[in-house]
Protein backbone atom coordinates (compact mmCIF):
# COMPACT_ATOMS: atom_id res chain seq x y z
CA UNK A 1 0.00 0.00 0.00
CA UNK A 2 3.03 2.31 0.80
CA UNK A 3 4.35 1.62 -2.42
CA UNK A 4 1.09 3.02 -4.40
CA UNK A 5 0.95 6.08 -2.16
CA UNK A 6 4.31 7.07 -3.10
CA UNK A 7 4.02 6.20 -7.15
CA UNK A 8 0.84 8.05 -7.20
CA UNK A 9 3.04 11.32 -5.34
CA UNK A 10 5.78 10.37 -7.96
CA UNK A 11 3.60 10.89 -10.55
CA UNK A 12 1.52 13.46 -9.18
CA UNK A 13 4.80 15.47 -9.09
CA UNK A 14 5.99 14.63 -12.50
CA UNK A 15 2.73 15.60 -13.93
CA UNK A 16 3.29 19.49 -12.01
CA UNK A 17 6.80 19.80 -13.34
CA UNK A 18 6.08 18.69 -16.80
CA UNK A 19 2.68 21.80 -16.38
CA UNK A 20 5.02 24.01 -15.49
CA UNK A 21 7.79 23.25 -18.12
CA UNK A 22 4.45 23.96 -20.76
CA UNK A 23 4.11 26.94 -19.33
CA UNK A 24 7.21 28.24 -19.33
CA UNK A 25 7.99 27.72 -22.45
CA UNK A 26 4.76 29.56 -24.01
CA UNK A 27 6.74 32.82 -24.70
CA UNK A 28 8.09 30.76 -27.84
CA UNK A 29 5.46 29.89 -29.81
CA UNK A 30 3.98 33.67 -29.55
CA UNK A 31 7.08 34.85 -30.43
CA UNK A 32 7.75 32.18 -33.29
CA UNK A 33 7.53 33.84 -37.55
CA UNK A 34 4.35 33.21 -39.06
CA UNK A 35 4.43 30.19 -41.70
CA UNK A 36 4.33 31.14 -45.42
CA UNK A 37 1.20 30.91 -47.17
CA UNK A 38 2.93 28.31 -49.80
CA UNK A 39 4.02 26.19 -46.75
CA UNK A 40 0.43 26.15 -45.44
CA UNK A 41 -0.83 25.31 -49.26
CA UNK A 42 1.31 22.39 -49.62
CA UNK A 43 0.20 21.44 -46.10
CA UNK A 44 -4.01 21.60 -46.09
CA UNK A 45 -5.80 18.83 -46.80
CA UNK A 46 -8.29 17.86 -48.92
CA UNK A 47 -8.62 14.13 -51.01
CA UNK A 48 -7.22 12.97 -53.74
CA UNK A 49 -9.43 10.51 -56.02
CA UNK A 50 -7.56 8.02 -57.83
CA UNK A 51 -6.41 8.33 -61.94
CA UNK A 52 -8.70 5.64 -62.21
CA UNK A 53 -11.81 6.34 -60.21
CA UNK A 54 -14.16 9.40 -61.69
CA UNK A 55 -16.78 11.26 -60.20
CA UNK A 56 -19.07 13.67 -61.11
CA UNK A 57 -21.59 15.79 -58.68
CA UNK A 58 -24.94 17.82 -59.95
CA UNK A 59 -26.94 19.74 -57.08
CA UNK A 60 -30.38 21.39 -58.16
CA UNK A 61 -32.84 22.52 -56.06
CA UNK A 62 -36.02 24.29 -56.95
CA UNK A 63 -39.13 25.58 -55.45
CA UNK A 64 -42.60 25.65 -57.19
CA UNK A 65 -45.63 27.51 -55.68
CA UNK A 66 -49.04 26.59 -57.37
CA UNK A 67 -47.16 25.64 -60.56
CA UNK A 68 -45.11 28.00 -60.99
CA UNK A 69 -41.01 27.57 -60.53
CA UNK A 70 -40.01 30.45 -57.88
CA UNK A 71 -36.51 29.10 -57.08
CA UNK A 72 -34.21 27.57 -58.38
CA UNK A 73 -30.53 26.85 -57.90
CA UNK A 74 -27.99 24.25 -59.16
CA UNK A 75 -24.55 23.18 -59.79
CA UNK A 76 -22.73 20.80 -61.56
CA UNK A 77 -19.33 19.34 -60.90
CA UNK A 78 -18.07 17.12 -64.00
CA UNK A 79 -15.06 15.86 -62.03
CA UNK A 80 -14.94 16.40 -57.96
CA UNK A 81 -10.84 15.46 -58.38
CA UNK A 82 -10.53 18.38 -60.98
CA UNK A 83 -12.86 20.91 -59.23
CA UNK A 84 -12.18 24.46 -60.02
CA UNK A 85 -12.56 27.87 -58.04
CA UNK A 86 -15.65 28.15 -60.18
CA UNK A 87 -17.30 25.00 -59.31
CA UNK A 88 -16.93 25.35 -55.72
CA UNK A 89 -18.07 28.86 -55.64
CA UNK A 90 -21.16 27.20 -57.56
CA UNK A 91 -21.75 24.34 -55.81
CA UNK A 92 -21.66 26.64 -52.06
CA UNK A 93 -24.04 28.91 -53.71
CA UNK A 94 -26.78 26.15 -54.89
CA UNK A 95 -26.25 24.20 -51.16
CA UNK A 96 -26.70 27.71 -49.30
CA UNK A 97 -29.84 28.58 -47.15
CA UNK A 98 -33.09 29.03 -49.31
CA UNK A 99 -35.67 31.03 -47.81
CA UNK A 100 -38.94 31.33 -49.26
CA UNK A 101 -41.90 33.75 -47.80
CA UNK A 102 -45.51 34.15 -49.03
CA UNK A 103 -47.97 36.35 -47.48
CA UNK A 104 -47.76 39.04 -44.63
CA UNK A 105 -46.34 38.79 -41.31
CA UNK A 106 -43.48 35.97 -41.85
CA UNK A 107 -40.41 36.02 -39.95
CA UNK A 108 -37.35 34.07 -38.98
CA UNK A 109 -34.67 33.85 -36.63
CA UNK A 110 -31.80 33.64 -39.96
CA UNK A 111 -28.96 32.28 -36.84
CA UNK A 112 -30.97 29.26 -35.80
CA UNK A 113 -30.72 27.66 -39.34
CA UNK A 114 -28.27 25.31 -40.53
CA UNK A 115 -25.90 26.13 -43.60
CA UNK A 116 -28.32 24.27 -46.04
CA UNK A 117 -31.53 24.89 -44.69
CA UNK A 118 -34.48 25.36 -47.06
CA UNK A 119 -37.21 27.33 -45.29
CA UNK A 120 -40.51 27.90 -47.21
CA UNK A 121 -42.76 30.49 -44.96
CA UNK A 122 -46.53 30.75 -46.13
CA UNK A 123 -49.12 32.94 -44.27
CA UNK A 124 -51.58 32.74 -47.61
CA UNK A 125 -54.26 30.24 -47.67
CA UNK A 126 -54.86 27.06 -50.47
CA UNK A 127 -51.19 27.02 -51.62
CA UNK A 128 -49.77 24.41 -52.63
CA UNK A 129 -46.08 24.36 -52.61
CA UNK A 130 -43.10 21.85 -53.56
CA UNK A 131 -39.56 22.15 -52.65
CA UNK A 132 -37.57 19.48 -54.49
CA UNK A 133 -33.72 18.24 -54.16
CA UNK A 134 -31.97 16.37 -56.12
CA UNK A 135 -28.39 15.15 -55.58
CA UNK A 136 -27.04 13.19 -58.35
CA UNK A 137 -23.55 11.69 -57.73
CA UNK A 138 -22.01 9.37 -60.32
CA UNK A 139 -18.66 7.33 -60.50
CA UNK A 140 -17.06 4.96 -62.60
CA UNK A 141 -16.81 2.10 -60.51
CA UNK A 142 -19.55 -0.45 -60.84
CA UNK A 143 -16.88 -3.11 -62.24
CA UNK A 144 -15.38 -2.74 -58.91
CA UNK A 145 -18.63 -3.28 -57.10
CA UNK A 146 -19.83 -5.98 -59.05
CA UNK A 147 -16.30 -7.96 -58.62
CA UNK A 148 -16.74 -7.31 -55.33
CA UNK A 149 -20.05 -8.47 -55.03
CA UNK A 150 -19.39 -11.97 -56.97
CA UNK A 151 -16.54 -11.98 -54.28
CA UNK A 152 -18.76 -11.79 -51.70
CA UNK A 153 -21.56 -14.25 -52.53
CA UNK A 154 -18.75 -16.94 -53.92
CA UNK A 155 -16.98 -16.90 -50.34
CA UNK A 156 -20.76 -16.91 -49.05
CA UNK A 157 -21.49 -19.90 -51.10
CA UNK A 158 -18.28 -22.05 -50.22
CA UNK A 159 -18.97 -21.61 -46.91
CA UNK A 160 -22.51 -22.30 -46.66
CA UNK A 161 -21.24 -25.99 -48.51
CA UNK A 162 -20.62 -28.63 -45.37
CA UNK A 163 -16.88 -30.21 -45.31
CA UNK A 164 -15.49 -27.18 -47.27
CA UNK A 165 -13.32 -24.46 -45.33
Amino acid sequence: MRTTSFTRFALALVATGASMLALGDEGALTESAAVPETTLDGLRGGFEIPANLHASLQLERVVIANGEQIAHLAADVHDIGHMSVADAEALAHAAGTLVIQGGPNNAFNLMELGPTATVIQNTLNDQHLVAVTTLNVQVNSLAAYREMVFQDGLRDGLGSITGVR
